[in-house]
Order: structure tokens, then sequence, then C-alpha cells
């Protein structure tokens, strides 16, 4: 490990003030009782939230896009750490109080070692995987297991052929793909054990820009539209499992023409790596698009590009026991482009997880990237909307989502899959009258093609009739008989003429449920 002494001071330990903002146009959808208020940022600070973390003493730690790591409590701000490449996750122990951060090109303790509540030395805990000048080459994280093993995700590199005229970014791309493998472990997730070992952990990923860990200790992580992904997507990491882009099985032993070293040290290792990194790819290109499909495991959850997300981030889980409304337990996933929150709920079938997903606040401030849950038990939405743009329009945010305490919306509170059919939970009574006919719910499904070009378009869409329906007693939940099958995405939209018991409407009336197994 590497132990570096902070020498950058100019503004290190600064203390700037922000408080509330002035009133900010509210989001178009938000469920009754909930409100979201704008943190203000000083004009000092360009907040392009990476990853945000609370700490014990009620700070919260934000580390920016622009390599700071900044301290906010009590409208205060005070700079932590400066100069790092890109941190886009950050970690804080709960018991022991340290911090780490992830890089670009490196895990990174830092250390405060007089209590000024400033970085003073900034140590190298693990930078085993590659980098090269290509901009998409971000590393993202970071979430850390009961034994102490961080897990992080390391993103493509971006080249199409004769784009930059760089041989190196062009290598590593199968069946001609838009993203490829430039450097080792580019397409993976990765363990970094307790004591500083580095474990590549799955392979497949495309670019995974969020990262969270369940609280039964399950990791999953978030990937973008593209290629070899048909649109966006929540996936389950489990050790040695393919998530679909082959361009990564460039490192994995199983693949390999012949080990290509990470220990190049002279102009003759290097070459010798590029051949054998040129033959692996080589025979990574002779593999069919259909076997890789079969190597795949699908992911949990299927996002419909530009209806509901185009480059989601980071998931969380809401363990507030009910303190922020009736979602206890469920998920909650950014996106960057849309800019808005959605809220998911997982169930396993035959092993492995799938479920559904609907919208819930839009549209935030900007990209919604990182999420966490504080002491007051509100939602922070850390944001940014540099490089590819965002709705919204502002370059960064802090937001926090907070419910009143009182107020039940009226939503689907989850879709569950059944043998014959799905079973739609609601998180209040509904119009039981109105909840028995069949023209109350507008169903279909489609499926997503996978293949090496960039995304793709709705497959073989179909709408379905329920054959019956069963409502509950206390109007509180509906089976949908109908027949189903499997590998598809299952869209399920209250139509308006259902309602709560009580009138009230609901604001999310729509969800998608991926179906990849049947009970």
């Amino acid at each position: 490990m590497t132990k570096t002494k902070n020498w950058l001071m100019g503004l290190t330990g600064l203390l700037l003030m922000g408080g509330l903002a002035s009133a900010d146009a509210a989001p178009k959808h938000i469920p009754a009782g909930y409100s979201v208020d704008t943190i203000q940022i000083p004009d000092e600070i360009v907040l392009g939230v990476g990853g945000m973390e609370f700490h014990p003493d009620g700070h919260l730690f934000i580390c920016t896009r622009e390599g700071e790591v900044w301290r906010y409590k009590d409208d205060k701000w005070s700079l932590f750490a400066d100069g790092l490449h890109e941190p886009l996750g950050i970690y804080i122990d709960q018991k022991t109080k340290e911090v780490w951060v992830m890089q670009r090109p490196e895990l990174t303790r830092l250390v405060d070692e007089d209590g000024d509540n400033v970085a003073d030395v900034y140590e190298t805990v693990n930078s085993s995987w590659g980098l090269t000048d290509n901009y998409h080459e971000y590393s993202f994280g970071l979430v850390r297991d009961r034994y102490g093993n961080f897990y992080g995700t390391l993103n493509t590199s971006l080249s199409w052929r004769g784009w930059a005229g760089s041989h190196r970014w062009d290598i590593g791309r199968v069946h001609d793909s838009k993203m490829g493998r430039s450097a080792f472990y580019r397409g993976w997730s990765f363990q970094v054990t307790l004591d500083g070992r580095f474990v590549p952990w799955s392979s497949g990923l495309r670019s995974p820009a969020g990262i969270g860990i369940s609280p039964d200790g399950d990791i999953f992580y978030t990937d973008n539209q593209g290629d070899w992904n048909g649109t966006s997507s929540l996936h389950h990491v489990v050790k040695g499992r393919f998530h679909g882009h082959p361009s990564s099985l460039t490192d994995h032993p199983g693949y390999q023409v012949a080990s290509a070293s990470t220990d190049v040290k002279l102009l003759s290792d290097y070459k010798d790596h590029e051949r054998k990194v040129a033959a692996t790819v080589k025979r990574l290109n002779q593999i069919s698009v259909t076997d890789y499909e079969k190597l795949r495991t699908p992911p949990a959850i299927w996002f419909p590009h530009g209806e509901l997300a185009s480059s989601p981030g980071e998931p969380v889980w809401d363990l507030t026991e009910g303190k922020f409304g009736p979602f206890a337990g469920q998920v909650f996933v950014g996106d960057q482009t849309k800019s808005n929150m959605m809220r998911a709920h997982l169930e396993k079938v035959q092993g492995e997880f799938q479920g559904i997903v609907f919208d819930f606040v839009d549209p935030m401030h900007c990209g919604a990237m990182r999420n966490r849950f504080g002491p007051d038990n509100a939602l922070w939405v850390g944001q940014t909307g540099r490089g590819w743009g965002s709705v919204g329009g502002k370059r960064f945010g802090l937001e926090r989502i907070v419910w009143n305490g009182k107020t039940i919306p009226m939503e689907m509170h989850h879709v569950s899959l059944t043998t014959d059919g799905f079973t739609i939970v609601f998180t209040k009574p509904v119009d039981k009258k109105a909840a028995a006919d069949a023209a109350s719910y507008s169903i279909k499904h489609w499926g997503y093609e996978y293949r090496a070009e960039y995304g793709s378009p709705k497959v073989g869409t179909t709408d379905v009739k329920p054959s019956r329906i069963t409502v509950a007693e206390d109007g509180k939940s509906v089976h949908l008989s109908m027949d189903i099958v499997k590998d598809r995405v299952y869209e399920f939209i209250i139509q308006s003429g259902l309602t709560g018991a009580d009138g009230s409407k609901f604001t999310n009336p729509r969800g998608w449920y991926t179906l990849n197994y049947l009970r």
C-alpha cells in the first residue's frame, strides 16, 4: 500500500455556508405525502456528485467528479480532501469512521491523522486494474460486505473502428461493438479483500454506473443500455457470473489463448502482451452471439429505455422501517439522463431475483446518480448533469425527498408472480367494483434482443387480457389470472377508472415486471 501526504492545502479545510434554497420547480410527478427539499450549494463549490455517505457524526460526505470530498451538516460545508482522480464512490465505516474513495486508478483510504477534519494521508489500498486515456474508463463504487471486503465495478472503454486512431482502444472489441476492453479487467466487477488483495468477481459489465448491497448482503449493479445490453438494467452480482458483454472475457483465464500478464515492464513484455490480447480477442470473435447468450445471466430488472430510464445510477434499500412511507425494504434507483427516482421491488423465483419497477419522483434538478437515506429518514439525492446532459438542465445538485409521516399515497406497492398470473398489491384499498373490471388494466409484454448492436427495440409486443380477476376482501390486492411467458417484460398500466376506495388517484400508474423464471 502506498501512502501520500496531502500537501494540497490551498482550499482544504475551508468553511462555507449554505442552506435550503428558495423554492425551485417542483417535480411533475411525486406521490402524495412526499416533498422535495433543495440544498443550497455555495457558489464556490462545483458539486458534480460521484458518491455520498453519511458519517457517524451526522455529516454527509460527498465526493465529486471534480476530485474533491466535501462535508455537509447544518448548512455548513467544509473541504475534507482534494486532488483526487474523478472519485465515483465513497464508503465510511460506521464504527471506525474510516473513509475510502473509489478513484479511476485505485481504491484509496483517506486518513485524518490530527483530527482537524481534513485528510492528511491518501493511502492506496489497491490499484490492480488497468487504465488508459480513454474517457469512458470509469471506476464505480463503493460497497462493503459484512466480512470487510469491498466491491466495485469497472467501465468498458469506448471506441469504434477508426474513431480515435487507437489500436489499443480498438483491439478489445467483440463482434464490432462500440465498447471494448483497452486495459486489464475493464467490464468486470471486483472484490478487494480485507488485506488489500484484488479478486476479479464477475464479467460482462458494460457501463455499470451504480453498485449497491442489500440488507441480506446481496450485491447489485446497474448497467446502461448499449451494445450487448438491449435496455438499461439491474443485475445481481455473483462470483463467476457473466452478465453479457463479452469484451471483458479477454481477462478471463478460461478464454485467454495465453495468460496476458499484468507485469509489463519492458517493451518486449508489452509486445508479447499485445499479441496475447489480440489472439484472445480473435478467439472471442469466433464465439457466436447465440453461445454468448447461453452463458449470460439475465438482469433482475429491465428498465424500459426512454420511458423510465436511460442511464441508471446507484441502487439503495429503504431500511427506515416505515419512516419513509409504505415502501420499507424496497430499492430506490435514480437515472442520470431522465433525472428521475425509481422504486423497485425484488422477489426470488427459482432461486434468482426478478421483480417490478415503477417511477417514483420525476424529475429532479438533474442527473440523479447517487442516493443515501439519512439520519433524518429522508432520501438524499446527489446529482450531476455534466457530460451527456440530463432533464432539468442544471450542472449539479443535491436534494432530499421527505415523507410527511402520515399520508399514504395511492400506488401499486408491488406486483408478484404467481403460477397462473400476477398479484398486484396496493398501498391502500382500491375501489373493489372498479378493480374487478378488466377495463381497469392495460397489460402487454415484450422482449429485448441480445446483440452486439447498440440497444434493442421492443420485440414481439403482445397485449394480454386477464382471464379472471379476483379482488381481495380488504381491497388491497387483486389477482390477475392470465397466460404467462418467461423472458419478457410485462407492463401494467392502471387506467383512470380505478382509484382508491377514498377516491385518491395513482401518481405512478405504470409498472414493469421482468419475468425471467416461472413459478
